[in-house]
């Protein structure tokens, strides 16, 4: 297994000092948020030169990119959208070497049945053109597809060569079986999210990987990687661009990098 992390830690950051990070640190590949806002790349092709080149010439390899698109929604103008921009993150991939991109299926407004058949068309209809392009589109445990009730009408309907990313903080936090989820996810499992947290006073706060307190199983979950045989990335997704009040990732992410490297290497 590699060792990755998200750009979400550093909103605060430029491109370039977010890749210096990854090389100071020691980590073995950066997932890359793609987004409107701009931070740290926008899902625009082909990639500005300028970007381009300061990737290429840096060294990092990119895990993956992480997109925003989704795909439950009943409007159909929008979920062609939400399509058009998964081709233009592939064809991004394809220019920058990353082997996967990061999709959600989205929160269901309706129907899980009909939200589940929106997701399934979409995602089928783009898995051609991801394979041409040498990508894996991975659609992440998150929203109501953290349920493994709610996963199963996925997988029972989407083209094997669709992928998930599986974020097992993101189950436990949901109060799901993560048992459950495991065993049914672990033949798609193309790359894995970490995180942990505890509750304060009702409320998520993540923490340091070997937080005494924390709720998340990642000893028992990297030790259930290795025995399917996983060996893509594990990606610590420290959220700072969404929670502000967590500590900077200069202190944290040595921290998980350390703890990751330990079990993975035990």
């Amino acid at each position: 297994m590699k060792l990755a992390f998200t750009s979400l830690a550093y909103p605060e950051l430029t491109l370039s000092e977010v890749l210096e990070r990854t090389r100071r640190f020691g980590f073995d590949g950066l997932e890359l948020r793609v987004a409107d806002d701009g931070q740290h790349l926008k899902p625009m092709y082909p990639v500005p030169r300028q970007e381009l080149e300061l990737i290429k010439s840096s060294g990092v390899r990119l895990s993956n990119l992480a997109g925003y698109a989704s795909f439950a929604m009943p409007n159909d103008q929008e979920r062609a959208r939400n399509e058009e921009t998964l081709r233009t993150l592939i064809l991004i991939a394809r220019e920058l070497e990353a082997p996967g991109v990061r999709v959600y299926g989205g929160r269901v407004i309706d129907d899980v049945d009909k939200a589940a058949e929106r997701i399934i068309t979409s995602l089928n209809r783009v898995a051609d053109f991801a394979e041409d392009n040498g990508v894996v589109i991975m659609m992440e445990t998150h929203d109501d597809w953290v349920k493994a009730v709610n996963l199963r009408k996925l997988l029972n309907g989407l083209d094997g060569r669709i992928g998930i990313l599986l974020d097992f903080a993101n189950v436990v936090a949901a109060g799901e079986n993560l048992d459950n989820v495991l065993e049914l996810v672990k033949d798609r499992v193309k790359h894995v999210h970490v995180k942990n947290f505890k509750l304060v006073n009702g409320k998520i706060r993540y923490t340091t990987p070997d937080d005494s307190a924390g709720l998340v199983p990642i000893r028992r979950v990297i030790d259930y990687l290795r025995g399917i045989g996983f060996n893509g990335y594990l990606s610590v997704e420290w959220e700072k661009k969404w929670h502000p009040e967590l500590e900077p990732g200069d202190e944290v992410l040595p921290k998980y990098l350390s703890y990751l490297r330990a079990l993975i290497n035990a």
